[in-house]
């Protein structure tokens, strides 16, 4: 027993220093100025552009989401056959507009021919107002020119290095990079944009997050050092179920909580009871309201 027990000291000691030395240097994320400009109200983030609402993606949608005066429109990028970076959430065209294939094997040119109002519908199929409308596909680079004052949550739907090189690029001449938070299901992606544009603050990837998840579990979060400032999560997939502790250890370690998609208000209550920062929703109206903020459409400018 002697012997067993000296030869488990040495590898757990190692392990001990190893967990003080990661205690002592890690650091929580800075706050970044695309939020902390937004002020220290929850923040309502209006998912492509609020698609429970209006055709999703389109400059349609981010004008209204603008005049509803949300804080932040989240929108999906992917490159198209030529080159260009278009706001599309899909990689077919056929479920929003009347359309069909790939994305990726269509120029934009062609992409805008469709119409991207055309399958939306807010009965069940029985009518879709907002077919023959003029609504089309955009590109990113009309957005940042329409919109260049409202806050982006930019998602890099494409697995391409290049997308993410693109996209920086494009944000430092549209001047938006303190205007934008960043994130993708593609870590590799996500890990290109942050070579290419360090001082644009990011969203945590799957398998940061899922990190993020276990170590609060094991209340190991303090060894963390984030990468990322924000955590968009689920408010609940599979074991995991965001609760008041995983939000204050995440805020903890300086990073903002959004959580996606909330889009009933008993649900959007429970979370900003919790302390959760940003509610990511296909109605934003709702938030607006529950918030006692104004759900009329104004005047606002981008």
């Amino acid at each position: 027993m002697l012997r067993v027990a000296r030869f488990l000291l040495a590898p757990v000691l190692l392990l001990a220093i190893a967990l003080g030395v990661l205690l002592l240097t890690s650091k929580p994320a800075t706050a970044p100025i695309a939020l902390t400009s937004l002020g220290s109200a929850p923040l309502v983030i209006a998912h492509r552009g609020g698609k429970g609402l209006w055709p999703e993606n389109t400059l349609f949608a981010f004008q209204r989401a603008a005049a509803l005066d949300v804080d932040m429109v989240e929108m999906d990028i992917r490159r198209t056959l030529d080159g260009q970076l278009a706001v599309i959430h899909d990689a077919d065209v056929a479920r929003t507009t009347n359309g069909s294939g790939a994305v990726a094997q269509q120029t934009l040119a062609q992409l805008q021919q469709l119409d991207a109002g055309y399958q939306w519908t807010a009965d069940g199929g029985e009518s879709y107002p907002y077919r023959n409308q003029g609504i089309r596909i955009p590109a990113l680079a009309e957005v940042l020119a329409q919109y260049p004052r409202i806050a982006k949550s930019v998602e890099l739907k494409d697995s391409n290095p290049l997308a993410a090189e693109q996209l920086c690029q494009m944000l430092q001449e549209a001047n938006q990079l303190q205007r934008v938070v960043v994130s993708s299901f593609h870590e590799p992606s996500l890990q290109a944009f942050r070579e290419h544009c360090p001082a644009v603050a990011t969203g945590a990837g799957p398998t940061s997050a899922k990190l993020w998840v276990v170590l609060h579990w094991l209340g190991l979060e303090r060894l963390l050092s984030p990468s990322y400032q924000v955590l968009a999560i689920p408010e609940e997939r599979g074991a995991m179920k965001v609760d008041a502790a995983l939000v204050q250890d995440a805020q903890a370690r300086g990073l903002a909580v959004h959580l996606w998609t909330i889009n009933e208000q008993p649900a959007m209550r429970h979370l900003l009871d919790m302390g959760a920062q940003g509610l990511i929703t296909d109605y934003p109206d709702r938030a607006l309201q529950l918030l006692g903020r104004p759900t009329v459409l104004g005047a606002n400018q981008p």
